[in-house]
């Protein structure tokens, strides 16, 4: 049986990229899925969200930006999730979030690794320990 999220598995990665065919990264990969599935644009960009390596990158380890945008506005924290909710998770050496999945339901993710084409993954221990926090678009009906 397939599952909405088929179609949007082996994307391949392109820090940055914003186009399914040519690669895109895991934030625009989980904007394509807003637009294409549920109509909605989210008003970001990977850059917003993921700005760890310029000049302020220190100030930033502190300051969070991405889950002060995350605690105002159009998302809302969430504990228990459901599909379409978004996890920010802080991978590797870095105290910011740096990167970002979807949960599509049964315990599975769907998101997009640096230099590994799009996949879905078990939300297991493993990304838990690195879910800084789980986030759903407040408009979002589920």
């Amino acid at each position: 049986m397939n599952h909405w999220s088929d179609k949007y598995i082996d994307i391949p990665y392109k820090l940055f990229g914003t186009n399914p065919k040519t690669g895109m990264d895991c934030f625009t990969l989980l904007c394509h899925i807003f637009k294409e599935e549920l109509d909605i644009i989210i008003p970001f960009t990977s850059s917003d969200i993921i700005k760890i390596a310029d000049d302020a990158w220190f100030q930033k380890t502190s300051r969070q930006a991405i889950l002060e945008q995350a605690s105002n506005g159009d998302w809302e924290h969430v504990e228990d999730l459901n599909t379409y909710d978004l996890l920010l998770m802080s991978i590797g050496a870095t105290n910011v979030v740096n990167h970002v999945a979807m949960y599509i339901g049964n315990n599975n993710i769907i998101q997009m690794l640096e230099n590994r084409n799009s996949a879905v993954y078990k939300y297991h221990k493993y990304y838990q320990q690195y879910t800084v926090k789980k986030i759903r678009w407040k408009n979002l009906k589920n």
